[in-house]
């Protein structure tokens, strides 16, 4: 890997916060949902258990969790627990592959962290990314590990950042961080490919490069974590033009990626048929449209707004601006940033929003109060609306009833695909 120059700390400050106090945490409780019908292109994809919010009853003080195209996985006490197909070995369990590739697969099973080498630290899990093939997680330190399919010479490499073509049934350590002393903030899993950001900002990408999806300018697989340097010296910048970007989020829809700046700004690159890179237009060609290095998204900036959250679905982005406003572009709707609702200072505008997720042609936003709006297409099986609301599609934002999570207070809510995870807590018993 090649140095780059410190840029300072960069803080994920984006993200949904959880309780400190053990006594709040020892309250946190899942629930799970999804679409409830196997996919007709693959009819060994997994399914969830109910297309309405189920709380998953044995587990208590759950702090993290992550849906991938087939598999979830939740973080309780330090520890990960996934369940659902095991057909590439993405539990990183001993879950039979075949058994676990159909119906609503594997239950949960414990993943253990291994390393002989003593480089892993103490294995205690702070979070995790699933794909569509692979899975990645953080442990204490900013350890990074992946396991799954490792690819194949006919369908390219696979995104575990280490041995080529070889899959790994078990949490793997990237060597190469923990010996360099870097520290991993954040990881994110397309179908196939990885990204990474670590504590000094700097950005990895690793997997398959079709569609310039690795965002360094070619089409080229990767085998293992390579720098993204666009962003050392990139002059795209409309809010701070005359500085770099410092990078504190990304996000990985199937087959593009994105980032996101302190200031506020978004760089999306890989595949646009769906105008999932929100570029408008000009940008859109033929099915194969792609960008290969980032590009800005500059409708939004030139605005004047500023970005603050964003979530990249299958096919398809949405983002929250700091005046509290939703936009979203993608899935062959919309070629660039549509509005979804109004800022919160309207009195129409959706009020104290803090975080946003998204799967498969379905979109979540989560309240300060613990609310969850969604919206999308009812046959994601996703929405947890209920089919009394629910007739076809709902394009609007809507309040998921607070008995789907048993008027308990929603703290996290993660989507991919047609699979959904949201943290609650339960409210304190009083004798």
């Amino acid at each position: 890997m090649r140095a780059a120059p410190k840029t300072g700390p960069a803080t994920i400050g984006f993200q949904r916060c959880f309780s400190s106090s053990p006594e709040e945490v020892s309250r946190q409780r899942v629930w799970r949902w999804g679409s409830t019908t196997a996919s007709k292109l693959s009819k060994q994809d997994v399914v969830e258990v109910s297309e309405e919010p189920t709380i998953m009853e044995d587990y208590r003080g759950v702090t993290s969790a992550a849906c991938g195209s087939g598999h979830s996985a939740i973080v309780s006490d330090g520890q990960l627990y996934t369940f659902g197909s095991n057909k590439w070995s993405q539990l990183g369990w001993e879950a039979d592959r075949g058994a676990s590739s159909i119906g609503t697969g594997a239950d949960p099973g414990l993943v253990r962290f291994e390393d002989p080498d003593g480089l892993g630290g103490s294995g205690r899990v702070e979070s995790v990314a699933l794909g569509a093939f692979h899975s990645a997680a953080i442990t204490e330190g900013g350890k990074l590990w992946t396991w799954g399919w490792g690819g194949s010479f006919w369908s390219g490499a696979g995104a575990l950042g280490h041995s080529p073509n070889s899959s790994a049934p078990a949490p793997v350590l990237i060597k190469h961080f923990a010996e360099d002393d870097e520290e991993v903030r954040q990881v994110v899993c397309g179908s196939q490919h990885t990204l990474v950001l670590t504590a000094e900002g700097r950005l990895y990408t690793t997997g398959k490069g079709e569609y310039g999806l690795l965002g360094r300018g070619d089409s080229q697989d990767e085998p293992e974590f390579e720098e993204v340097e666009y962003f050392h010296q990139a002059n795209d910048s409309v809010l701070n033009p005359q500085e770099v970007p410092r990078i504190v989020k990304v996000a990985a829809g199937h087959n593009f990626s994105a980032a996101l700046s302190a200031s506020g700004e978004l760089w999306v690159w890989g595949r646009n048929d769906h105008g999932q890179l929100g570029l408008g237009e000009e940008a859109m060609g033929d099915m194969y449209s792609a960008e290969r290095y980032p590009r800005l998204v500059r409708t939004l900036p030139i605005e004047g707004h500023r970005i603050i959250d964003m979530a990249c679905g299958e096919h398809h982005v949405v983002c929250l601006t700091a005046a509290g406003a939703l936009y979203e572009w993608g899935n062959r709707f919309w070629l660039e940033p549509h509005p979804v609702s109004l800022p919160a200072r309207y009195q129409e505008g959706l009020k104290g929003i803090v975080k946003v997720s998204a799967g498969d042609k379905c979109s979540f936003a989560l309240t300060e109060d613990g609310s969850v709006y969604s919206w999308g297409a009812k046959s994601s099986g996703c929405l947890a609306l209920g089919n009394e609301i629910v007739k076809k599609n709902v394009v609007e934002p809507t309040l998921v009833p607070a008995e789907a999570f048993g008027h308990q207070r929603v703290l996290d809510i993660t989507a991919h695909k047609w699979r959904v995870l949201a943290i609650t807590q339960e409210a304190e018993f009083k004798a």
